[in-house]
């Protein structure tokens, strides 16, 4: 066989295997849309069929006005949205300082929070709680956003600290020429050319707090602050016989995510030339 035709076959294989992945992944996702829209005697009947030319919408019309999902929504917004600005806010600050700035005992800290890494979030899930109970913020979106703050700020500073290290440091001495103090070389520099490790931090870290049910299930036990996915995980205990009603849950869960995802999934390559231009 001739390169060419080797290179092509390559090619081909791994357009099959991608259009396989792709498949195994947005199959489930399919399986939920289809099935959302059937009645309970549908699915059992004929699970894997399309809907029929009469869609069941009641499924989600209860999701909302019985279950109350959008108010269940307004709670994970809380406590994800904050959990995003303050991770961005103290990570783009420390990420900055360890990239750039020089000091005393800098390679140790670093490495001292990067240690963090490998502390699993169940062995201090039970201390993190007693001490949260001390301080009465069980049952709060403090506690909650706190504990996101504790987990997940290391992971944030080692991936802002490693696309900061990037920026050219003849950027930084020129805003400083021109008067620029901390705060503006942040603003004005830092911020702009590390885009894509922002706003890839405001994908992940929201889909993952978003989705998240470990620590919301133990610090958020009153209904009136439990976040969405600790209450459809509720609801698959008491409607594990409608399983159409699940899926519609868990359908109207997926939204806001997505919403995230496309929104500033565009941004990072975006950021990438707005940050060279700048």
């Amino acid at each position: 066989m001739t390169p060419r035709l080797v290179q092509n076959a390559k090619k081909n294989v791994i357009f099959v295997a991608m259009i396989m992945m792709t498949a195994a992944f947005l199959y489930p996702l399919f399986f939920m849309v289809i099935n959302s829209f059937k009645t309970r005697t549908q699915y059992y009947t004929s699970p894997f069929s399309l809907p029929d030319s009469h869609l069941q919408l009641n499924n989600y019309l209860t999701m909302i006005s019985q279950f109350k999902i959008l108010n269940l929504f307004c709670n994970s917004f809380i406590v994800s949205g904050v959990s995003v600005i303050f991770l961005l806010f103290f990570g783009i600050f420390a990420s900055y300082a360890f990239a750039k700035l020089q000091f005393r005992g800098q390679n140790f800290v670093y490495m001292a929070v990067i240690v963090t890494l490998f502390i699993p979030a169940q062995v201090t899930m039970i201390p993190m709680y007693v001490m949260f109970s001390k301080i009465k913020l069980v049952n709060t979106y403090w506690g909650v956003i706190f504990a996101y703050l504790a987990a997940y700020l290391p992971e944030v500073i080692m991936l802002m600290t490693s696309n900061f290290k990037s920026i050219p440091n003849e950027m930084i001495e020129a805003a400083e020429i021109d008067g620029c103090n901390y705060f503006n070389i942040v603003r004005n520099v830092i911020i702009p050319m590390g885009r894509p490790a922002i706003f890839l931090t405001i994908i992940f870290y929201f889909i993952m707090m978003w989705n998240d049910l470990f620590t919301p299930m133990i610090l958020l036990q009153q209904m009136d602050v439990r976040t969405v996915m600790v209450a459809l995980a509720s609801l698959m205990s008491r409607y594990d016989g409608d399983p159409t009603f699940q899926f519609a849950g868990l359908m109207l869960s997926t939204i806001p995510a997505l919403l995230i995802y496309m929104i500033f999934q565009n941004k990072i390559i975006k950021g990438m030339s707005a940050g060279a231009i700048k």
